[in-house]
């Protein structure tokens, strides 16, 4: 053996071993924050189906209260929980398929609930119509609660993995309680939307009501766009963020009221939280985005998030547009911008934004209102003064400051009012909206402040 062979070899030894030294500590330190992260999961997971299970409980017990003060608490609770639902969901990674229905359903039960309790505050009781929707919205809950509970059996036993679901949100995956002789395998998300969509629509005077969702879509603009040139589109619309080491390809075709696409981005290397947009056909209108990366500690506050929201509004070409109120949930803020045209705001076109508060990203984008809504209006002149519809509010509320709006109406119909912002004899505060043409008082909304932000109800 060579004067050379051992130091050789004692070399090639060291190497080995710090290789191999490298690679473990590798491995452990990926191995740990692919279980953080599906802790994170986990836990967003939970606290979705219990968010599910509190809205069923508050259906429960709004069907057998006895008097609208319980009713509106009920209803009040269902409303929250939804909205709470809502950002839960937000946080899963399961892709555009998987989130849909449920989406819808949170969306439905929070804004039908809101709608009821609004009528209690006007002395309107439950008819026989909204106990028959409120009975088949619990029924949807109960569905969602039961299939909810199964896929965590299923994560739980390590039939399901969260990191698997991360790294193809769409590919396929054993539907829960499936034997070897199934001919097909489904995403267990996607069969709780298949159970959800068998129930009847709901049918309601509100914004998110399946007959108002199918109403002709007044913002909808423009000619037909090519599958190439929607995907240039949402190129384009993309945060800088999302466009450096990921690629964006067609998912599926959007069918219904709005046709268009639906694309998402994917990394292009190793593992990654996807990101969903959808455009519609005509027009080239981007509808809406979701990114699904995990948010970590907020580091902006509310106001910072606001700014970031408009500087990115007005980057797409929404000039004059006014946040609404602003609400923090978990580490996202959520915040709804309306148009302010010749000094009255419309309310009607709202555009939704989500803003990340660990870095100020851009990680939702809603803009269906908007498309809905939106078209060229004539905004007539008063025909009360300010002062004549001062006199249909309260005469206990201190009023701080008055301007004109246009809100939506239940029947889908629009009407200019005064928006008066006050307070009451107790300092809590309100707006109340009187018609500018008749002086009739139609609307109050209160205004409820915390640490996570402004929202009205």
């Amino acid at each position: 053996m060579g004067k050379w062979t051992i130091p050789l070899i004692g070399l090639l030894l060291a190497i080995a071993v710090g290789v191999g030294l490298w690679g473990t500590s590798h491995y452990n330190a990926r191995r740990d924050l692919e279980v953080t992260v599906a802790n994170r999961y986990q836990s967003s997971f939970h606290s979705l189906l219990d968010n599910i299970e509190k809205v069923e409980v508050g259906l429960a017990k709004t069907l057998v209260a006895n008097g609208m003060p319980e009713n509106v608490r009920h209803l009040s609770g269902i409303w929250q929980e939804a909205m709470t639902g809502q950002a839960n969901l937000s946080q899963l990674p399961l892709g555009h398929d998987g989130t849909m229905s449920v989406s819808k359903f949170l969306t439905q039960a929070g804004d039908y609930a809101y709608m009821l309790m609004r009528g209690h505050t006007f002395g309107q009781n439950l008819t026989e119509k909204d106990k028959e929707q409120l009975t088949n919205l619990r029924k949807q809950a109960n569905v969602l609660s039961r299939n909810l509970h199964e896929i965590r059996a299923s994560a739980s036993e390590g039939r399901l993995q969260w990191m698997e679901i991360e790294q193809g949100a769409r590919r396929k995956l054993p539907r829960i309680g499936a034997t070897a002789k199934d001919s097909t395998e489904k995403n267990p998300f996607t069969t709780i939307s298949e159970s959800i969509d068998n129930f009847p629509t709901l049918i309601y005077d509100g914004p998110f009501s399946d007959q108002v969702a199918q109403r002709k879509p007044k913002g909808l603009t423009g000619a037909d766009i090519s599958e190439e040139e929607a995907r240039d589109k949402v190129l384009a619309f993309l945060p800088g963020s999302l466009k450096e080491g990921t690629a964006l390809e067609k998912h599926s075709d959007i069918k219904g009221t709005i046709a268009g696409y639906t694309f998402v981005v994917r990394p292009t290397r190793g593992r990654g939280i996807e990101t969903a947009i959808d455009i519609s056909r005509k027009g080239g209108h981007i509808l809406t985005m979701m990114n699904y990366r995990n948010i970590e500690d907020a580091r902006l506050d509310l106001e910072e998030a606001g700014a970031k929201a408009t500087a990115f509004l007005a980057s797409k070409g929404f000039k004059n547009m006014v946040p609404t109120y602003a609400a923090r949930s978990g580490n996202m803020a959520a915040i709804p911008f309306a148009p302010e045209i010749d000094e009255v705001l419309i309310y009607p076109d709202l555009i939704k934004v989500n803003v990340a508060l660990d870095n100020g990203e851009i990680v939702g984008y809603e803009a269906l209102g908007y498309v809905m809504a939106h078209h060229d209006r004539t905004i007539e002149q008063p025909k009360v003064s300010e002062e004549e519809a001062r006199a249909a509010v309260n005469s206990e509320l201190k009023v701080d400051s008055t301007r004109l709006a246009i809100i939506p109406r239940e029947n889908t119909q629009e009407a200019l009012c005064y928006e008066f912002k006050g307070v009451d004899n107790n300092d809590e505060p309100y707006f109340i909206y009187v018609d500018a043409m008749t002086g009739e008082e139609i609307n109050i909304l209160k205004i409820i402040s915390d640490d996570d932000g402004t929202t009205t109800i």
